[in-house]
């Protein structure tokens, strides 16, 4: 064999290991989008050159790493990775995953503000599910886009549909969801016991399924409640295990949230706070998860510590304008081949 053929026969081997070895760190990065969506992130970054990769494996890379953004609060990286996908919308492979990608458009919409697109993407997504844990999923969906926009009626009653259809599914996962869902209604509603029953229930549910991400949201919201009630050694035995849960775990807004519980738990025993401490919870009070969190905060721990936090907006009617969001709106991907059989 000559030179010249050796090593072109090389390079067509090389090429060939490399795209499996490529399909093979996404596959094993789905298979970790349930249950350790952070260890699927750090599967993902480990591939080099994204950009060079064939479009199938890009658009799944793309898919994979906006799915695990959402619960690791990768807010960035789910909105660049729709930037990509958008841009592949013929290819089969997004076609497929419609409903995925469209529910991700509905979260960062909701995420920042844009609630009234976020409404459109949530639909959109609804009307394409093809099964009932897609539409039990983006039911729940809809109501916590119900509770942004002040709807708590609307939101309560699709919470409640959605825990039929859980139950009669067997969705524990979804039903943990829910739960810690409806705490947040009555924590915002003021009733506070409600609000830890729900919160419990939904800690319980995740650590049956041993999802952490919930854990750490059950768990933060627990402690929530427990600091309005002053409920201290609660407050102890709780924080620990959340708190190490939440730094394996790269979700800055539930971090920030824990800064300010700690810093309140701390202040109650007598610790006054100093000038860093006060940047500190300034900055964090920024990186909440959204504005109603926010308010909580303000009305329960920042009123109690001499602290002047900005006023929090009511929702504005402000609309996304990206141009790919304009198939959002449109939501007619028939003539792409979707189909529900």
């Amino acid at each position: 064999m000559r030179l010249a053929e050796f090593i072109l026969l090389l390079g067509l081997i090389c090429d060939s290991v490399f795209a499996v070895t490529v399909d093979e760190k996404i596959k094993e990065a789905e298979d970790y989008l349930r249950i350790d969506p952070s260890r699927s992130l750090t599967i993902l970054k480990t591939i080099p050159h994204i950009q060079s990769l064939t479009d199938t494996q890009q658009v799944r890379w793309h898919i994979a790493a906006m799915r695990a953004s959402v619960p690791t609060g990768d807010m960035k990286l789910l909105i660049d990775s729709l930037e990509v996908v958008f841009h592949h919308q013929s290819h089969p492979y997004f076609v497929d995953k419609l409903v995925s990608i469209a529910s991700g458009t509905g979260i960062w919409l909701r995420k920042h503000d844009y609630l009234y697109d976020a409404q459109l993407s949530f639909e959109c997504s609804y009307k394409y599910a093809i099964n009932d844990r897609q539409r039990l999923t983006l039911t729940n969906s809809l109501a916590l886009l119900a509770r942004q926009l002040n709807d708590l009626e609307k939101a309560k009653a699709l919470y409640v549909k959605a825990k039929k259809m859980a139950r009669l599914a067997d969705r524990k996962n979804l039903l943990a969801i829910i739960e810690n869902n409806q705490g947040m209604i009555a924590l915002e509603e003021g009733n506070i016991a409600l609000a830890e029953q729900h919160f419990r229930g939904a800690l319980a549910g995740y650590q049956n399924i041993d999802k952490r991400s919930g854990q750490i949201s059950a768990g933060v919201n627990l402690l929530f409640v427990f600091v309005i009630q002053q409920q201290w050694v609660n407050f102890q035995r709780l924080y620990q295990p959340t708190e190490t849960l939440a730094q394996a775990f790269p979700n800055v807004a539930k971090q920030s949230l824990l800064l300010w519980l700690n810093t309140r738990f701390k202040h109650m025993q007598g610790n006054p706070l100093n000038t860093k401490e006060k940047a500190q919870l300034l900055l964090a009070y920024q990186q909440l998860d959204d504005d109603r969190i926010r308010a909580l905060v303000s009305l329960h721990l920042a009123s109690y510590m001499d602290l002047d936090l900005p006023p929090v907006s009511s929702p504005k009617r402000v609309r996304f304008n990206r141009p790919w969001f304009e198939n959002v709106k449109r939501c007619n991907w028939e003539s792409e081949g979707f189909s529900k059989e």
